[in-house]
């Protein structure tokens, strides 16, 4: 398998890397949340390990990151020196596949891969239900409305994403910040209402094709289903 490892201790990272490495496993080492995200979209790994204490984007920003992106189906094993019940239980809920507190030994590590790995080849689904007359092809990144592709940026293409997974709910624009910027210091709401904007004309979200993008009023916004009109 390919193993993505996001761990700031050197000396842990390489410990662990040489723990999968003897047991056939493919690492790739990295030390900061944004690193490991800027990578994901050129280079999918099979399982990801996260340490949750980094500085600036720590382990859960990351899992977040992921879950509400179009590469949500990574399954997620959480390393961690945070061994409470309510951290385990917190990164759990959020959608992590496994939690595993520190210290950590190489078998126990091992066996829970396995465990993730064969729980997740025998319960993975595509994470979208019905979203006709949009197709949306995840692996592919690309969006067709009848048929026909739009053409989209990598960020409209996961806010498109992000509300076609979450029909009906309220999405605040800070949640967006947080989930699609993962909290980018140089990025404003102003910034997250300009790709709304243009998500909304590129697919023609205005209700004519089955579903509605609205604003509501200083909350963010929301992707509902409405019945398409026929001319």
């Amino acid at each position: 398998m390919k193993i993505f490892i996001l761990e700031d201790d050197p000396d842990q990272a390489q410990l662990y890397k040489l723990w999968l490495e003897e047991n056939g496993h493919e690492c790739q080492l990295f030390d900061t949340g944004r690193e490991f995200i800027r990578r994901i979209p050129f280079d999918l790994p099979d399982i990801a390990l996260l340490d949750w204490n980094l500085p600036v984007i720590d382990g859960m920003d990351v899992l977040h990151w992921i879950k509400a992106s179009r590469y949500d189906d990574i399954p997620v094993i959480f390393l961690s020196a945070r061994a409470d019940e309510d951290d385990m239980v917190e990164a759990l809920t959020q959608g992590a596949d496994d939690y595993i507190a520190k210290p950590i030994t190489q078998a126990e590590l091992l066996a829970r891969l396995a465990a993730v790995s064969r729980r997740y080849n025998k319960t993975h689904k595509p994470s979208l239900e019905d979203t006709s007359p949009y197709h949306i092809d995840i692996e592919n990144g690309r969006i067709s409305l009848d048929g026909t592709e739009i053409s989209l940026t990598a960020k409209e293409f996961d806010l498109a994403v992000h509300f076609f997974k979450n029909p009906g709910r309220l999405v605040s624009r800070k949640s967006l910040l947080e989930t699609i910027w993962v909290r980018s210091s140089d990025i404003n709401t102003r910034t997250v209402d300009t790709h709304i904007s243009r998500l909304r004309k590129k697919l023609h979200l205005d209700g004519s094709y089955g579903w509605k993008l609205i604003s509501v009023y200083h909350q963010g916004y929301k992707m509902v289903r409405e019945k398409r009109h026929v001319a």
